[in-house]
C-alpha cells in the first residue's frame, strides 16, 4: 500500500493497493485505488477503502477455495494497520479515533479501549502499532533512501530435493541404474505395457516387470494385472546411467481400464464397509447402563487431517550379485534389515542366508519409507536378470507420491457426563485411512487403542479402532507410532465435556487422572503415583495459577493480543503390541588394547540412543566414553535383528548393552581382584593371556505382555511413561498468528542415564509435535505424467516455532521391579505433549470471543492454522469479509461454532 498526501494536510493525492500470495505477481486493486484519491485520511476513508477493496472482482476471483474469509479478513487488517501507521506519522491518530461518527461502526469497534491500544503499543510484537521510536526510525530511513525490509511469511511451499544421477560416488564398473514406472490410476486393470520404445532408448539394458520375478511378487513390488493406488510400481527400467534410465521410463506406455469402486476417504470406506480385519475393541464396565444415568450425553466427530512427514528422505541402495548360487549383497540404510533380507530372499526364491544386508550409516532423524524392502527386492530381481550390480534411488519426490503423507484419523465419540464434569460413560471409535495394504497398521492401531483414553480413568468405556482399506498408498504411521493422534482425540472429547459443563478444561482433566492405584482395560493394577507427581510438579514449576491470573488482566486490557494457557497430561505404554518385537540384541567386543566396540542388532539408531548405549557401557565397565565405539550392523553379524521403529528401541538396546557388559565384567572380575591397582588396559591384556573370552552377546526382552482380545484380559505393558506439559501462547487476533511464549514439561523417564540427552530428545520431539498440531495443512492434487507420479503440495510453515522459554524437568529416577536400569522412551509422549499449544491457542481464542461478546465454545480443526484462528476469533473485520464472500467459499465447514 502506498499513499501520497498533500504536504501539510491529510488530503490523499494518490493511493495504490497491490495484493497477492504465492502467485508469481501481485494484483493491482484498480477501482479501490482510484476511488480513494481526493479523500481525507480519516475513519470514513477507511470504511470506503475496505468496501471498495472487497468489491474488487479480482479479489473475489483470486481467493483460494475454502480460505476466502481468512484472506479477505487478513487484507482488511492490513489496511487498518496501514491506516494507523500513516495516522501516527501525521501525529493525529488519537484525534481521528475520537472524531469517529456513530455511522462508522467499524472505527468505533477499533476505538474500543483506545487508551489500551496506545498503552500496549510497545507490547505488540507483530508491529500492528508502531512506537514513536519506530516511527522516527522509519522516517529517518525513508529520508536517507533506505527502504524497510519486509519479512514475508511463506504460506505455501513445495519442497523438492535435487538428486544427481545415481549418487555422489563414482559408478562402479558394470553398474546399472534403475528407474521406477508407477501408476497414475487409483484403481484400474492393466490392459498392456508397451516397452518397445523404452528398449530402443540410449543406454537402456532391460525393462523389469512382474513376469521377471522368480519368487513371490509382493504387492509393493510390481502390480500384476491391476493397480490399486496412484504411485504403485508397474515396471522398472534398467540402464547404464540414471539419466538414461529416467529417459527410458518416460517412453513406457501403459494402458488401463478403470475399475470401481474408487475409495479415497474414510467416509468412502465406511460407506462401502471396506475395512481390514480384525476390528479391535476394548470394553470395561457397563457402558449401555451408564449412559442411562448421566445428566448429559455428548456426541460428535473429530477429524484429524493428514500431514506430510518431511523427515522421509531419499532411499539409496545397491544390490550386488555374488557367486553362482544367486547370492545377493544389499547395501542400504534401513531400520529393519531382517525384513529387507526376507523380502529379497522370497522375491528371488533363495534361502535367507543367501542374502546379506550391510547397513550404511544414514540420517537417523529421517523416517524410513515402507518401500525400502520392496525397492531392494526390485533391485535384486534386476541384478539377477542382468547379472550386474544395480544402483537404485527412490527420490524424495517419488517417495512423496507413494507413501510420504501420513494418514487421516476420524474419531466418533459418545460421552456421558454429570453436571459436575464427571465422565461416567464413553463409547468411541477411531478410524484410520490405512491405504490399500494393512502392513503394520493393525499393530500400530492396537497400540493406539491401548492408549486411547490417555491418562484418564473412565469407569465405563468402550473403545474400538478400525483400519480403513482405500485406494491410497500404504501409510507409514511414523509420527509417534500414531499415539499423538489417538491421544489428541481423547483430549478433544475431554475438552468438549468441560465446555458443556461450564468448567475449566484443567479441572476436568485433573478430575479424571489415574490415581495412585488404578487400572486399565488390560492391566488390573497400575501405580500412577508418578503421573500425579508430574502434574503437581508441572503446575508448580510453571506457576500456572499466578500466570493465568495475570493473563486474564492482560486480556481485558488489550483487545487484539490475547494470552492462552493449557496443561495436558500423558500416560503411554512402552513397547510394541506384538510381543516378539519387544527384544534387542547387541554384540560387545573388548580388544586387547582396551577399546570397546558395540554392534547393535538394529540400525539407524539415533544419536541419543547411541549416546545412551555408550553411557551404559561406560557406567557398567567403569571406563571413559572415549574408549567406546558403536558399529553399524549386518545380517551376517546378527541374525535376529529387530525393527527400531519406536523409541522403545532406545530402551531395549541400552538394557541389552547393560547385560553384555555385566557378563564381561563378571569374567574380568577374577583378574581385577588379583591386581586391584591395575589399569583397564592391563586387566584386559591379562585376561587375554589367561584365555578369558572378551566378547559377549547382550540380550534384552521385555516381560511378557499377554493379550487376549476376545476375553479382554492380560497385561498391556509392564511400563508406562508419565508426563505433563503446560504451554502459554500469545495470539494476535488480527492475523491468527501465535507466538509460543513458554512451555514447561515434566516427564518420568525412569533411570535418567543422561539428563542432557533426554532433555534434547524431548525438545526435538516436541518441535515435531508442533508441526503436527499447529503448522501443517496437507493438501494434494494428482497430475498425470509419463510415470504417474503424484504431484503434491503441502501448505505448511516449517519455521522454528520453539517456545521462547522452554523448561524440561525430569523426575528423579524411579524404581522398576522388572529392570535394574530402566531408561524409558520419550519420543512419542513428547510429540503428543505439543498438543498443549493447540489447546492454549483455543483458550486464547475464547478470550478474544469473550472480549467481543461472541458466544462460548468452538470446534477447531486439527491441525489449526492461522486462517482458522482468525475466523474463530471473530471481529467486525471478519464479519465484513464474510459479507463479501460467496456462500460456497465460506470456511464455516472448518470452524463450527456452538
Amino acid at each position: 500500500m502506498k499513499a501520497v498526501l498533500k504536504e501539510g494536510t491529510d488530503l490523499i493525492l494518490a493511493f495504490s493497493i497491490y495484493y497477492g500470495g504465492s502467485e508469481s505477481a501481485c494484483v493491482f486493486a484498480k477501482t479501490a485505488s482510484e476511488q480513494l484519491a481526493g479523500r481525507r485520511w480519516d475513519d470514513a476513508m477507511l470504511d470506503e477503502a475496505c468496501r471498495f477493496f472487497l468489491e474488487e472482482d479480482s479479489v473475489l476471483d483470486l481467493a483460494t477455495a475454502g480460505m476466502a474469509d481468512f484472506e479477505k479478513t487478513l487484507a482488511i487488517s492490513f489496511l487498518f494497520k496501514f491506516y494507523l501507521q500513516v495516522a501516527q506519522e501525521l501525529k493525529q491518530t488519537v484525534n481521528f479515533l475520537q472524531n469517529s461518527t456513530p455511522e462508522n461502526q467499524n472505527t468505533k469497534y477499533y476505538a474500543q479501549n483506545n487508551k489500551s491500544l496506545k498503552d500496549q503499543t510497545q507490547m505488540i510484537a507483530n508491529g500492528f502499532h508502531m512506537s514513536q521510536d519506530e516511527v522516527q526510525r522509519h522516517l529517518h530511513e525513508s529520508m536517507n533512501g533506505h527502504g524497510t525490509v519486509q519479512q514475508s511469511r511463506v504460506l505455501q511451499t513445495i519442497e523438492e530435493e535435487e538428486i544427481e544421477d545415481g549418487d555422489d560416488d563414482t559408478p562402479m564398473e558394470g553398474e546399472l541404474f534403475l528407474a521406477l514406472v508407477t501408476s497414475n490410476r487409483h484403481h484400474a486393470k492393466i490392459i498392456s505395457i508397451h516397452k518397445e520404445d523404452a528398449l530402443k532408448a540410449r543406454g537402456v539394458v532391460d525393462v523389469i516387470t512382474a513376469a521377471d520375478v522368480p519368487g513371490i511378487n509382493d504387492i509393493n513390488m510390481f502390480a500384476n494385472d491391476k493397480v490399486q493406488y496412484v504411485g504403485q510400481v508397474v515396471c522398472a527400467v534398467v540402464a547404464d546411467t540414471q539419466t538414461h534410465a529416467d529417459q527410458g521410463a518416460s517412453r513406457i506406455r501403459i494402458y488401463y481400464e478403470d475399475l470401481e469402486p474408487v475409495l479415497l476417504s474414510i467416509q468412502d470406506a465406511i460407506k462401502n464397509d471396506s475395512f481390514f480385519a480384525p476390528v479391535r475393541t476394548l470394553e470395561h464396565g457397563n457402558v449401555d447402563e451408564a449412559f442411562k444415568s448421566v445428566d448429559h450425553i455428548l456426541e460428535g466427530e473429530e477429524y484429524i487431517g493428514g500431514s506430510d512427514d518431511h523427515r522421509i528422505g531419499s532411499q539409496t541402495l545397491r544390490v550386488i550379485p555374488r557367486g553362482e548360487d544367486n547370492e545377493m549383497e544389499v547395501i542400504l540404510s534401513t531400520r529393519d534389515p531382517l525384513s529387507v533380507q526376507a523380502t529379497v530372499a522370497s522375491a528371488i526364491n533363495v534361502p535367507s542366508d543367501f542374502v546379506m544386508c550391510n547397513m550404511e550409516c544414514g540420517d537417523s532423524s529421517e523416517v524410513e519409507s515402507p518401500y525400502t524392502a520392496s525397492l531392494a527386492a526390485i533391485g535384486a530381481v534386476a541384478a539377477l536378470k542382468t547379472g550386474h550390480l544395480v544402483h537404485s534411488v527412490l527420490k524424495q519426490r517419488e517417495d512423496s507420491s507413494m507413501s510420504k503423507h501420513l494418514p487421516r484419523f476420524l474419531g466418533k465419540y459418545k460421552v456421558g457426563c454429570m453436571n459436575d464434569g464427571r465422565i461416567l460413560a464413553l463409547d468411541v471409535t477411531y478410524y484410520c485411512n490405512a491405504g490399500c495394504i494393512s502392513d503394520h497398521s493393525l499393530k500400530v492401531l492396537a497400540m493406539s487403542l491401548l492408549s486411547s483414553q490417555n491418562a484418564y480413568s473412565i469407569p465405563n468405556a468402550r473403545c474400538s479402532v478400525i483400519a480403513c482399506r482405500t485406494n491410497l498408498p500404504p501409510k507409514i504411521l511414523s509420527h509417534g507410532y500414531c499415539f499423538p493422534l489417538s491421544g489428541m482425540l481423547a483430549e478433544l472429547w475431554v475438552d468438549a465435556v468441560a465446555g458443556r459443563c461450564g468448567l475449566s478444561p484443567e479441572k476436568v482433566r485433573h478430575m479424571h487422572l489415574h490415581k495412585q492405584t488404578s487400572q486399565t482395560s488390560f492391566k488390573p493394577h497400575i501405580n500412577a503415583t508418578n503421573l500425579l507427581k508430574c502434574w503437581d510438579e508441572c503446575v508448580k514449576k510453571s506457576s500456572l495459577p499466578a500466570r493465568t491470573t495475570e493473563a486474564k488482566e492482560s486480556n481485558q486490557v488489550c483487545p487484539w493480543l490475547k494470552k492462552g494457557f493449557s496443561i495436558i497430561p500423558v500416560m503411554f505404554p512402552v513397547g510394541f503390541i506384538a510381543d516378539f518385537l519387544n527384544q534387542a540384541y547387541v554384540l560387545v567386543h573388548i580388544y586387547k588394547d582396551g577399546w570397546v566396540l558395540i554392534t547393535p542388532a538394529g540400525n539407524e539408531l539415533g544419536e541419543e540412543t547411541r549416546t545412551k548405549m555408550m553411557q551404559v557401557a561406560s557406567q557398567e565397565l567403569r571406563i571413559p566414553l572415549s574408549y567406546i565405539q558403536i558399529s553399524e550392523t549386518s545380517t551376517t553379524i546378527a541374525s535376529d535383528t529387530s525393527v527400531t521403529a519406536t523409541s522403545f528401541g532406545a530402551t531395549a538396546h541400552a538394557l541389552a548393552v547393560q547385560n553384555a557388559c555385566q557378563i564381561l565384567l563378571h569374567r574380568l572380575q577374577a583378574i581385577i581382584n588379583l591386581n586391584p591397582d591395575a589399569t583397564w588396559r592391563d586387566c584386559v591384556q591379562d585376561a587375554y593371556r589367561h584365555r578369558v573370552c572378551l566378547s559377549a552377546t547382550g540380550y534384552y526382552r521385555s516381560p511378557d505382555a499377554v493379550l487376549d482380545w476376545d476375553l479382554d484380559t492380560g497385561t498391556e505393558s509392564p511400563e508406562f511413561v508419565f508426563g505433563t506439559a503446560c504451554s502459554e501462547v500469545e495470539l494476535n487476533c488480527r492475523t491468527g498468528e501465535h507466538k509460543n511464549v513458554r512451555t514447561d514439561i515434566v516427564l518420568d523417564v525412569g533411570s535418567n542415564i543422561s539428563q542432557t540427552v533426554n532433555t534434547e530428545q524431548i525438545k526435538e520431539a516436541f518441535r515435531e509435535g508442533l508441526e503436527l498440531f499447529t503448522r501443517e495443512d496437507f493438501k494434494y492434487f494428482f497430475q498425470e505424467s509419463h510415470n504417474g507420479i503424484q504431484s503434491s503440495q503441502t501448505e505448511s510453515e516449517k519455521s522454528d516455532n520453539t517456545p521462547e522459554i522452554f523448561n524440561v524437568t525430569l523426575l528423579p529416577s524411579s524404581p522398576n521391579p522388572y529392570m535394574i536400569c530402566s531408561p524409558k522412551a520419550v519420543q512419542e509422549v513428547s510429540m503428543f505433549l505439543a498438543s498443549s499449544v493447540f489447546f492454549a491457542i483455543k483458550d486464547a481464542i475464547l478470550a478474544a470471543r469473550h472480549h467481543t461478546g461472541l458466544p462460548g465454545s468452538i470446534l477447531l480443526p486439527v491441525p489449526v492454522r492461522p486462517q482458522h484462528v482468525l475466523i474463530a476469533c471473530g471481529s467486525y473485520m471478519t464479519d465484513t469479509a464474510r459479507s463479501a464472500t460467496p456462500k460456497e467459499d465460506s470456511v464455516d465447514n472448518h470452524i463450527s461454532e456452538t
